[in-house]
């Protein structure tokens, strides 16, 4: 080998070296950018689309609509049973939120449910605007198709239950 080429291919070696060091120092964030990107597709992956349905958005209040307000509210709905709530036409779902109950029914529009809140006592049921006494039973929360009957002699939680629905369902 002459001393040209020997020249030449020393420089090669350096030239290559030196931009493989650079390349090192510059990739670095990129390789954490993509390490991340990386981490955050493996968890959308990891998280079947059938495990959360999409709560479809139709103007009106709808199961998976309601439990998803409480949820965003804070308020951690459990399931429970349905025990001695009034027959005012569609079946209630019922849940615990902190140490009450909350009894839902939905209706196919705001009329049938004001006329099924007619059927209520309003003595043992009273409204959001009405202070608890001792004798009322729950409070009823009226919106649109929605209406709920809160167990709680708490003020603070029905205060957040009843802001939380007299918000209005998501809009479409």
């Amino acid at each position: 080998m002459t001393r040209a080429r020997r020249v030449r291919a020393a420089s090669l070696a350096a030239a290559v070296l030196v931009s493989a060091a650079c390349r090192g120092g510059e990739r670095a964030p990129a390789a954490d950018s993509a390490a991340k990107a990386q981490a955050i597709a493996a968890t959308a992956s990891a998280m079947p689309s059938e495990a959360r349905p999409a709560c479809e958005r139709t103007g009106h209040w709808i199961p998976c609509q309601v439990r998803q307000r409480l949820e965003r509210s804070g308020l951690a709905p459990r399931d429970t049973s349905a025990n001695d709530q009034p027959a005012l036409g569609p079946a209630p779902t019922v849940f615990r939120v902190g140490k009450g109950s909350l009894a839902v029914y939905l209706f196919a529009d705001s009329t049938a449910r004001a006329r099924a809140a007619t059927k209520l006592d309003t003595v043992t049921f009273v409204g959001t605007e009405h202070p608890l006494t001792m004798l009322s039973k729950a409070t009823v929360i009226q919106n649109d198709n929605l209406l709920a009957l809160l167990y709680s002699k708490n003020e603070q939680q029905r205060e957040r239950v009843s802001d939380a629905l007299m918000a209005g369902p998501p809009q479409p």
